[in-house]
């Protein structure tokens, strides 16, 4: 639905400490898979070098665990034999003092003097991998381009005229329209969390609702334009509120309602000449967590590029490069639609298995 701007009060978000709790469990959760990990690899560690030590760790005197962890910093290997990153093994010290404090050890392995020993022996390890190397980034994500975004929709990764190509374009837009804002998170985002409102000239655009921090309840209009993006009239082709309306359009009218998950999974089997493309289940967090890897290698656009790609891509388009980006939607739209015009008798008809809900364990 439209909302008009002097629209006077907003309605109330009744899941936002739901929301906030989920958040809180995925922070969690990576903290106790980040502890689990170090844990099991010390573990490995003294059943290989010392294979008479069965102690749960945190009945070890600190000398001797000093030993043991000065040891494992200066000899530990991966399974394939290389050498950790100097953060791996800082990551360890960091998840190995949390499960100690757990279980009420006596003493810091990372600020206490009784394991000065293995704290020197850190240091001196990640002086000597980054001499080697080591610690210099060399998994960093690539910005995701211009070049890069004009082959997705070559290719139909980013396009309104396919379900996997709409949901990645919803998905970039809100993105970059949106994660700068503090209380983004895409992987919980709701439906009623971007709304389509119409200025008193007219002009429809998407605003995000943020968090009032003095009510954690309660979603706001924003009165700055940080939140917002607007819709790009001389380009309806490219404009992200078109791209939503078509999206809303897409979806079962089932999950149009403000608490729905807002990225859906796509139907196992889609007839493009449907109205609605996406089941009524979320996308999955996997799934969301991988957006950007997952149309790039598809794409075979080369480089390491993550969501984090996003972020580092310039979101201002010259002239010369929005004409451009114009062009090659007026393309794809003509191409589309005879498409769809051709195939209509028989029925046109795409697999996407590799969206397949039922398939994300997430």
């Amino acid at each position: 639905n439209i909302i008009c701007e002097t629209e006077v009060g907003c309605p109330c978000l009744t899941d936002q400490d739901e929301r906030a709790a989920e958040l809180s469990r995925e922070q969690n959760e990576k903290t106790i898979r980040s502890t689990q990990t170090a844990l099991r690899n010390f573990r490995e560690f003294l059943i290989s070098k010392y294979p008479s030590e069965t102690r749960e760790i945190y009945i070890i005197p600190c000398k001797e665990l000093d030993a043991y962890l000065a040891s494992f910093f200066v000899d530990a290997r991966q399974k394939d034999g290389s050498e950790y990153e100097p953060n791996s093994l800082a990551n360890y010290q960091c998840g190995l003092e949390r499960y100690l404090k757990e279980h009420r050890y006596g003493y810091s392995i990372t600020r206490d003097k009784e394991f000065k020993r293995s704290q020197e022996a850190l240091k001196q390890k990640q002086m000597e991998l980054r001499c080697k190397g080591k610690g210099n980034k060399p998994h960093k994500s690539m910005k995701l381009t211009f070049a890069d975004e004009l082959i997705l929709r070559k290719r139909g990764l980013l396009s309104r005229y396919n379900p996997e190509g709409l949901l990645n374009l919803v998905w970039l837009n809100n993105t970059k329209a949106f994660g700068h804002c503090t209380g983004f998170h895409g992987s919980t985002l709701k439906w009623g969390d971007i709304r389509l409102r119409v200025t008193e000239t007219g002009l429809e655009y998407l605003e995000w609702m943020g968090q009032d921090g003095s009510d954690g309840n309660a979603k706001i209009k924003r009165t700055g334009t940080d939140s917002r993006v607007y819709a790009t009239q001389h380009a309806p082709q490219t404009c992200p509120v078109q791209d939503y309306k078509e999206y809303a359009q897409r979806r079962p009218p089932a999950m149009r309602y403000e608490d729905a998950p807002f990225y859906l999974s796509i139907k196992p089997v889609v007839n493009l000449a449907a109205l609605h493309w996406y089941n009524c289940q979320a996308l999955g967090k996997n799934k969301l967590a991988k957006m950007v890897k997952t149309m790039c290698e598809k794409g075979n656009i080369p480089g390491r590029k993550t969501n984090f790609s996003v972020y580092q891509s310039c979101s201002t388009l010259s002239e010369a490069q929005s004409n451009q980006l114009v062009l090659i939607c007026n393309n794809l739209s003509q191409q589309a639609a005879q498409s769809v015009a051709s195939h209509s008798s028989t029925g046109n008809f795409i697999v996407s298995a590799s969206y397949d809900s039922s398939s994300d364990t997430a």
